[in-house]
């Protein structure tokens, strides 16, 4: 989506839409630049040499072009709104941002200006700034928001904008299957959702001890507020708990709360709690609602999308599953800022993946504005988790079932990944942890088979390292770490499928990795 400033002269559109793109790491155009470069003249010569009908003409030309982008911060002349059709052709990817100012100051700030050609040659021109604004007025009304910048710093107007920027609501298309992710949702509003969605009173909420303390109250009061019938059940934090022995506890309390086939279970919590959730909600009474409220970042651009739930063997991860699509997804992003540091990186690691699988630009992004990220600017952690999933929906749309070997792409370091968790008993690592190390010897792979550039290859690493996540491995068994990389469900036929790449945003499927390169990287990684 691109943000466009429309506004009158004076108000800051330029300043603040630099400060705006500089904040959420997006591109900046100033229509008015552009239009002076192609003419090779300033506005004010155009104005004067060709009069203000020809400026408009061109002025509408360059919206169309510009308004073709995607991801820009675009700032507008002042009487781009006069003509409805430059209106609708920013529309179409934009969100509409006015800036406005009291009359007296927007000429306190341009008074100084003698290039402003519609203010030139009149004898009063601070009234004629106050004819224009009221002349214009009806027209900047069209504008989604309009902020008053008369008395705030363009800090303080960049921070309005930010968080006046409207909710996005990605939707899942299965069929009958399809459901509708919603990001920036406050987790208060889950009630509210969840009555829009023809559900039965009964609620089971599913969550850690450690996420329930944090948010359990708020969610279930959010749900007893819109009129359910609410309990709540909870296990230990930490993967080896995604595993059937609490399945079966979970069963006994979905038979105790008295859970019927229209009936609902929650998952509030990260990529366990989800995976374990969904599960049950899949084989309880041949399949009830599942509703998700992912609380980590892995869980948010990971598990929100697809339906793969399942539950461990100790002898291998996500070894009895299913496909199980949620009713809905509520995605609220301001949950992160409770999660561990260590938590935040290792949901980089499905960020990246998804970046290098599908994405060059999206990757580019990544490493452009990683400080924003590490601190956890809620714009830019709406960005990535908005992006990611809409890279995995398109895949997921097109093989929901893994039956067309598309969505396996999404398995790119997994295949290791799972290997290295299994070897370490689930303590060790954590699953995105494990999948850095994994896409790190994915990539070898593709670099020793003359398929992935080593330049490109020495840019994941260093954006992994850079984010704090491991390349290498250490104390794990390495006669489990063979067992279960041989169980891994793409293995077919006795050979591994990997994911490999030719370039950074374009991943492939191969069965033809021999043996002898898989095991000379993974002794490579081992320190």
């Amino acid at each position: 989506m691109n943000i466009v400033l429309v506004g009158f002269m004076g108000t800051g559109k330029s300043r603040i839409g630099k400060l705006l793109a500089r904040r959420l790491g997006m591109e900046y155009l100033d229509t008015d630049e552009i239009i002076e470069k192609r003419e090779r003249k300033s506005i004010y010569q155009i104005f004067k040499e060709e009069g203000e009908d020809y400026f408009r003409k061109v002025e509408s030309e360059v919206v169309e072009k510009v308004a073709k982008l995607n991801g820009y911060v675009i700032a507008t002349g002042g009487g781009v709104v006069l003509k409805q059709v430059n209106v609708n052709f920013l529309r179409k990817k934009g969100f509409i941002i006015c800036l406005t100012a009291e009359p007296q100051i927007i000429w306190q700030r341009v008074k100084h200006n003698n290039q402003r050609p519609l203010l030139s040659g009149f004898s009063n021109p601070r009234e004629k700034v106050r004819k224009l604004l009221n002349r214009r007025a009806p027209f900047y009304s069209k504008a989604d928001i309009t902020i008053d910048t008369s008395y705030l710093s363009e800090e303080k107007v960049v921070d309005k904008i930010v968080n006046s920027l409207p909710k996005e609501r990605i939707q899942v298309n299965l069929g009958y299957r399809s459901y509708p992710i919603f990001i920036g949702s406050n987790i208060d509003e889950v009630g509210v959702i969840a009555k829009g969605f023809n559900l039965s009173k009964r609620i089971l909420i599913v969550s850690d001890t450690r996420v329930w303390s944090l948010y359990g109250k708020r969610v279930k009061e959010a749900l007893k507020e819109a009129n359910f019938e609410v309990e709540y059940f909870q296990i230990p934090p930490g993967e080896r708990y995604k595993s059937l022995a609490q399945t079966r506890k979970l069963y006994n309390a979905c038979l105790d709360f008295k859970l019927e086939r229209n009936s609902s279970l929650l998952a509030l919590g990260g990529g366990v709690v989800g995976d374990l959730t969904g599960f049950v909600a899949a084989t309880y009474l041949r399949g009830i609602n599942f509703l998700l409220i992912p609380t980590t970042l892995l869980a948010q651009v990971d598990a929100s999308v697809g339906g793969k739930v399942a539950v461990n063997l100790s002898r291998g991860k996500n070894l009895v599953g299913s496909f199980y699509q949620p009713r809905f997804v509520l995605i609220d992003p301001e949950v992160l800022l409770t999660l561990p540091p260590r938590r935040v990186r290792e949901g980089m690691a499905e960020v990246i993946k998804s970046a290098i699988i599908k994405d060059k630009s999206f990757f580019s992004y990544i490493e452009r504005n990683l400080d924003g990220i590490r601190t956890l600017d809620p714009y830019l952690l709406r960005f990535i988790i908005g992006k990611s999933l809409r890279i995995k929906v398109g895949i997921v749309e097109e093989d929901e079932r893994e039956e067309k070997g598309i969505r396996q792409i999404l398995n790119f370091g997994h295949t290791v990944a799972h290997g290295i968790e299994a070897a370490a008993n689930y303590k060790r690592y954590t699953h995105g942890e494990a999948v850095a190390v994994g896409m790190i010897a994915s990539g070898r792979i593709a670099v020793k088979m003359g398929y992935f550039p080593l330049a490109s290859f020495l840019r994941l690493e260093n954006l992994l390292k850079k984010v704090g996540l491991p390349t290498t491995f250490k104390e794990i068994d390495k006669e489990k770490f063979w067992q279960a990389l041989f169980l891994d469900k793409k293995v077919k036929e006795g050979r591994i499928n990997f994911v490999l790449l030719k370039g950074i945003g374009e991943a492939f499927l191969t069965p033809d990795v021999p043996t002898s390169i898989v095991r000379k990287v993974i002794e490579g990684l081992e320190k």
